[in-house]
């Protein structure tokens, strides 16, 4: 009796050794989702063995495997490129419908104060607002933003100036209140010609051409952005999509040949982890810190002073007729001195039909406010700063590719725990810690995208502060020495004078070992471990001399019970 209960504790804890059982059935359902269920076992597979997967099954699932953690990682970038674009576009369209309502309403102030005449200034106040929707109507730039920092396609500071002094005849025949006359040609052109020094408006021409200018090309600007990023994110899925066989057999071994020798449990985390941040992060690690600042300069910039500028400029020409009006005699007596007394020929009284009270109102402007849009958008936006820095992460939150924790679990080589340190981060200065991966090399393209999003982010912050240079470079500084962006998710390193020198030699992460510390465990992958005391020990390398140590014990017991 005494010996059976040996041999069925040695049994338990053989299985217990093993960590799971491994009848290729309970694969099967992992093997149909991944469109792998029919079999060739007589060719094994190159990667896994095992008894459950054969050359072809092998092959199916290193390319589905690519597929779901790709498209786990696109499900952040995605998303967040259309939710560039279509603030973009909502914000484009919002501006537009702004500049033509504003038009409305301006060319209904023009009816009532000019009456007859309101119709010679119709094809200046068309020629403003075709210069204003000229500069909202950017085109879609890509990730290279070619014209990026090229010059806005109308100066809307002259636009007003040109605007106030071809409607400058049409004001002062109101100034004079010329009933059933009109200025000859010659004098109209005098009236233009004289515009400069007479200044009939005062400095609101100027202030309207200021704020104009300011507001509307930080808007552009804004609109440029916001498809510059969304091109880089598109680039960053090129990136990520071009990841080699290396990381496509990395991430097979991870997710598939726990099922291709049957066991019935999960990869381990940081298994899952270093393999993410080895093959997938690291390709766009380096995009993390560039993409930080591109995240900052538009949470500064996403403001509506757009809106305030189309949506006074009525009423700053409405400001500038009544200071020609409150201003008549010194007006009248610039005019004379420019052009002399008016000339002017008599046409029949226009009978102009007054307006109807309806196109009289001038309303509010009434378009879909964007400041709440802007702030929910900034809100969403600031959620996805770290986005590069997490992003092979998500790929282990998939229960295809990690358990919950690290131990009773696939590691790789068998079931049990996952012992080998977990690599700080994606960043390519920390790869060279990881021990499944070995290190990436920097990617050209991934280089020109950081270098775009730091352009982008230096136009950003410096229509921020209006041109303050000083500030705005302060702000640069500071955000770029504070904003653990750098890639390398936040790890720090001792200073050389703390014992950690410049070839990376020291207690954390070592490439050079410290041989009078080193100590050799036998049964762990016989490797080298550091320090007085022993390492953790991964169970799944050590399962195997556990198992000749249980099989001695139970050869001794089986002896004792015969003899």
């Amino acid at each position: 009796m005494r010996c059976l209960v040996v041999v069925v504790l040695f049994v338990a804890g053989s299985w217990a050794a093993t960590g799971a059982s491994t009848s290729c059935a309970l694969s099967e359902q992992f093997f149909a989702r991944h469109n792998a269920s029919a079999d060739d076992s007589q060719e094994p597979g190159s990667i896994c063995g095992g008894n459950c997967c054969g050359r072809g099954r092998e092959l199916r699932l290193r390319s589905s495997l690519r597929r779901s953690a790709e498209a786990r990682v696109f499900a952040d970038i995605r998303p967040l490129a259309e939710l560039l674009l279509s603030t973009r576009r909502t914000q484009q369209q919002h501006l537009m419908a702004l500049s033509h309502q504003s038009q409305n309403k301006t060319s209904v102030l023009f009816a009532q104060v000019y009456r007859g005449h309101a119709s010679e200034a119709h094809g200046p106040l068309s020629a403003l607002y075709d210069d204003i929707r000229a500069l909202l109507n950017s085109p879609d730039y890509d990730s290279t933003g070619e014209a990026l920092s090229s010059p806005p396609p109308r100066n809307l500071v002259d636009s007003a100036k040109r605007f106030f002094r071809d409607i400058f005849p049409v004001a002062y025949h109101k100034v004079l209140a010329l009933e059933g006359k009109q200025f000859t040609r010659d004098y109209e052109g005098c009236l233009k010609v004289a515009y400069e020094s007479v200044q009939p408006f005062g400095d609101v021409p100027q202030k309207l051409g200021d704020s104009l200018s300011k507001s509307l090309e930080v808007a552009r600007a804004l609109l440029q952005v916001l498809a510059v990023g969304a091109g880089a994110l598109a680039a960053s899925e090129r990136v990520l999509a071009s990841a080699g066989e290396e990381c496509s057999a990395k991430l097979l071994r991870v997710a598939g040949c726990l099922h291709c020798r049957g066991y019935a449990v999960r990869p381990c985390r940081n298994y899952c982890l270093n393999v993410a941040r080895g093959c997938i992060g690291s390709l766009v690690a380096e995009l993390d810190a560039p993409w930080a600042g591109y995240v900052e300069g538009v949470e500064r910039l996403a403001r509506p002073d757009a809106d305030n500028a189309l949506r006074e400029l009525e009423a700053k020409v409405s400001e500038a007729i009544l200071h020609a009006l409150e201003n008549q005699v010194i007006l009248e007596n610039k005019v004379r001195q420019e052009c002399g007394p008016p000339t002017t020929i008599d046409v029949p009284e226009l009978n102009v039909p007054r307006p109807t009270p309806g196109a009289m109102r001038r309303d509010p402007l009434r378009t879909p406010p964007s400041d709440a849009e802007l702030l929910l958008f900034a809100a969403n936006l600031a959620e996805k700063k770290k986005l590069f820095a997490s992003l092979a992460d998500k790929v282990c939150d998939e229960t295809d590719f990690a358990h919950d924790g690290n131990e009773v679990c696939w590691n790789g080589d068998s079931i049990g725990e996952y012992t080998k340190p977990l690599v700080a981060s994606a960043s390519l200065s920390d790869q060279k810690y990881n021990p499944e991966v070995t290190g990436g090399k920097p990617d050209i393209r991934v280089a020109a995208l950081g270098d775009k999003l730091r352009q982008v982010r230096q136009l950003l912050v410096s229509h921020a502060w209006g041109g303050n240079v000083p500030m705005a470079e302060a702000f640069m500084q500071g955000d770029e020495a504070g904003d653990e962006g750098s890639g390398s998710g936040g790890r720090s390193y001792p200073d050389d004078d703390a014992g950690y020198d410049s070839e990376g030699s020291g207690d954390e992460g070592s490439g050079i070992p410290d041989i009078k510390s080193a100590k050799t465990y036998p049964g762990v992958d016989d490797k080298t471990y550091h320090g007085g005391l022993p390492p953790k020990t991964d169970s799944a390398a050590t399962a195997q001399p556990l198992f000749s140590v249980m099989l001695m014990m139970l050869l001794y017991s089986v002896g004792s019970c015969l003899t």
